[in-house]
């Protein structure tokens, strides 16, 4: 009976910490809320409501020949993310729409 309790509570756990690696590292969707890209940020909302500070680098790979100087509040972009001193920094991001322009 303990065994299987103990066997029980390992496949928990171990469920667990894979799934809470795996939600850190799946792609993330959303609108862009605002943008600085002198300071290299940007929020985004998720459609949840969730809003994100991301923040890139030089070696941030944009897809489809985007650069961020394009990238404008409202446009839609899928991301890819590393947490790294508490901040979340854009491995990968693409525009998956175009926010409405005047």
């Amino acid at each position: 009976m303990k065994k299987a309790l103990a066997i029980t509570i390992t496949a928990v756990a171990i469920l667990l910490v894979s799934s809470a690696g795996y939600a850190e590292k799946r792609p993330h969707e959303g609108k862009i809320v605002s943008i600085d890209p002198t300071a290299m940020t940007m929020v985004v909302q998720g459609e949840k409501g969730d809003q994100w500070n991301l923040y890139w680098t030089e070696t941030t790979t944009l897809k489809n020949g985007l650069t961020f100087g394009e990238l404008k509040s409202g446009d839609k972009v899928h991301f890819d993310f590393v947490k790294k001193d508490g901040k979340m920094w854009v491995t990968e991001l693409r525009r998956t729409g175009k926010a409405d322009r005047d």
